[in-house]
């Protein structure tokens, strides 16, 4: 075998590191993928949730006579019983709710100390036998019903602000009518208890019902009611300290 020259030996491996130097350097790894932000923090909105106390609360109905023969007649203080209901307050004022119910049978009628807080339209005295008369008219078949249509429920949107109070717009159900009426309210709240108070009018149509009447209309009573109320609601907070949703 014949062995290559060293100066051709030298000049082969100078070519092989030649080629070897034009080579393409491989890329560089690829930067690490940065890691995702942290996802944002949802803080819920605070929604303040209240009961209705109804020993703290009273709404009154005023109910009054006409007819042409009125003069023989009672204007009548009805209270309402053992209201129940909850307030719900969101971040928005504007966007508070409420639900409230009562039932029927537990409207009182003409108690003493009510009538004479109203003034002299009801300063007339009236016997057990009258009133017992006007609640069972009342509960009867033709006015309220309530043995069919035990409760009476109001259900409101939000609030509307009109520069002096709020207004409400309160779906009302008696018997199988529902009624939408608008009401003003004065609202003030802090961390314990909610109080809404007002006073409007009401109708009987308004509410579905016929006023009660005697003698052809001679002794009727009045189309048009008038309400009072002042409804306090306690806050209520889970076991665990936290407001109900």
């Amino acid at each position: 075998m014949m062995l290559m020259p060293s100066a051709a030996r030298w000049l082969v491996l100078a070519g092989v590191l030649a080629l070897s130097a034009c080579r393409t350097a491989p890329p560089p790894p690829p930067p690490p993928v940065p890691a995702p932000p942290p996802a944002p923090v949802i803080v819920p909105e605070r929604i303040d949730h209240y009961r209705v106390d109804d020993q703290a609360s009273q709404v009154l109905i005023l109910v009054y006579r006409d007819g042409r023969m009125a003069r023989l007649g009672h204007n009548h203080v009805l209270r309402v019983r053992q209201l129940s209901g909850e307030v719900v307050v969101p971040k928005q004022i504007a966007n508070t709710t409420f639900t409230l119910e009562f039932p029927v049978a537990a409207l009182s009628v003409d108690e003493t100390a009510l009538r004479a807080e109203q003034g002299e339209d009801f300063k007339a005295t009236i016997d057990a036998a009258s009133i017992d008369g006007t609640r069972g008219h009342m509960l009867g078949d033709r006015l309220l019903d309530a043995a069919h249509f035990p409760v009476i429920r109001l259900q409101s949107g939000p609030l509307s602000d009109d520069g002096e109070h709020w207004t409400a717009t309160i779906s009302i159900t008696v018997r199988d009518h529902v009624s939408t009426v608008v009401v003003p309210v004065s609202l003030t709240m802090n961390s314990e208890s909610l109080t809404a108070s007002g006073e409007f009018d009401l109708s009987h149509s308004q509410l579905g019902l016929t006023p009660y009447s005697v003698g052809l209309g001679a002794i009727r009573v009045a189309e048009t009611m008038h309400v009072r109320f002042r409804v306090l609601a306690r806050h209520v907070e889970d076991s665990d300290g936290a407001d109900h949703p």
